[in-house]
């Protein structure tokens, strides 16, 4: 009779520890990261708010009116501190529309000295 020598299953305890600290990671990274995102939701809504009030107005508003309303949609979401006024663009074309533009970028601390940096660059065309 033949013995055959066992075979091996399963983890090892170093590589489930080696898997626990990798899943980790990747978990704490998506608390710190998502709401970066959602942050970013509201200031793409609060553009996309902008351009149907407007549009839907009818009345051609000058740059300094669709900011001083764009900052209050964004105090109204409570993130007035991402965006400031040298963060937006407002200008207009040659084909009479209104471009608005937010250029912004988040640093969230991760853990030591690491950190984590998201840009972000929205515009909207006014008509």
């Amino acid at each position: 009779m033949k013995l055959s020598p066992k075979k091996q299953q399963g983890m090892t305890m170093i590589s489930m520890v080696c898997v626990g600290i990798v899943v980790g990671s990747i978990f704490f990274l998506a608390i710190a990261v998502i709401p970066i995102y959602m942050d970013h939701g509201k200031v793409q809504g609060a553009l996309d708010s902008i351009k149907k009030t407007v549009e839907a107005g009818g009345v051609d508003e000058s740059p300094e009116q669709i900011s001083t309303r764009l900052f209050k949609i964004l105090g109204m979401n409570n993130i007035d501190n991402l965006i400031t006024k040298d963060n937006i663009v407002i200008a207009r074309e040659e084909s009479g529309h209104t471009k608005v533009n937010i250029k912004y970028e988040v640093i969230k601390k991760i853990a030591g000295n690491a950190s984590i940096l998201v840009e972000f660059d929205d515009s909207v065309e006014i008509k």
